[in-house]
């Protein structure tokens, strides 16, 4: 009985301890972000003087009416969503039509192994940033959306992870569709994928913040900044705002605040749409994180 005990105190320890820790982490994660939204609703004197913390002080919408009466935000936030929404949508349909053949056994696919090969090879070994310029430039596709979309349509990792979701499926379900006469289209769109819902949708999500966040592609291939995705342009106008992009209007109420406040903003509206996200995929990220575990 007493091993009992201590074990039950023990346990009761570790519990303590766990849920220190992870309140702790979660803080860390969290108040960065309370302390920027309430310096982005605080006057232009409280964040100057840097007396903002977790609340807002001389509470005002300036910051955030400036930037909306900006177009050029406008416009990269719709530039970002197409991204995001096109992106996503050709990285699930590439990832999928080359995980499911790839998840096959050798007999049933020659040249599996070598195939895989083809694919792990760059997911090691990257061909660096003037091949991939080179490669964009000649493509034609400077200027375009397609540079930030096209040359990274094939996430190696994510096929990885597929096909060992579609290998952990029950091969007699394979087999039965295949007796009832069904090809590997059926099978794939009217069985693997219904089955694979929760690894799609952690995929999904992973890929959408992928594309949402990125800023880097842009400033190497589009030189049109009405191109620019919104992550872009924040992350010029955070290290440098530019005051050219701002109309007479605009520029009157920028006297008025904060560079703070205004990069606070900026911040909010680049992280509230994406976070908006999760909601929807939370249900299915945790089960389908666990992809390539064993199922029965």
């Amino acid at each position: 009985m007493n091993n009992k005990l201590a074990k039950s105190f023990g346990d009761r320890i570790f519990l303590v301890v766990d849920y220190i820790v992870l309140l702790t982490v979660s803080l860390t994660c969290l108040l960065p972000m309370v302390h920027v939204l309430a310096l982005s609703f605080s006057d232009s004197v409280s964040a100057a003087s840097n007396s903002v913390l977790f609340i807002p002080k001389g509470f005002n919408l300036a910051a955030y009416d400036t930037m909306f009466s900006n177009p050029i935000f406008l416009n990269a936030f719709f530039v970002s969503i197409y991204r995001t929404i096109v992106g996503t949508a050709i990285n699930l349909a590439v990832t999928v039509i080359a995980a499911y053949p790839l998840s096959k056994e050798n007999n049933e696919l020659r040249g599996r192994k070598w195939i895989s090969l083809f694919f792990i090879i760059p997911m090691m070994v990257s061909g660096g940033l003037i091949p991939n310029y080179l490669l964009v430039k000649n493509l034609n596709m400077m200027d375009t959306l397609w540079s930030l979309i096209l040359p990274g349509c094939l996430p190696i990792g994510n096929v990885v992870l597929m096909m060992n979701f579609f290998r952990g499926i029950n091969k007699s379900i394979f087999e039965s569709a295949e007796i009832d006469g069904a090809n590997d289209f059926t099978i794939l769109f009217r069985i693997a994928l219904p089955l694979a819902t929760a690894s799609i949708a952690t995929i999904t999500l992973f890929q959408m913040v992928g594309h949402w966040n990125e800023w880097f592609g842009a400033t190497i291939y589009i030189n049109d900044r009405n191109k620019w995705p919104l992550q872009t342009l924040l992350r010029q106008m955070l290290t440098n705002i530019d005051y050219s992009s701002f109309g007479a209007e605009s520029l009157g109420k920028l006297r008025l605040l904060s560079d703070r406040s205004f990069r606070g903003a900026m911040i909010v509206f680049a992280t509230v749409p994406i976070l908006c996200v999760y909601p929807f995929m939370q249900k299915h990220f945790v089960s389908g994180i666990t992809i390539g575990s064993v199922k029965e």
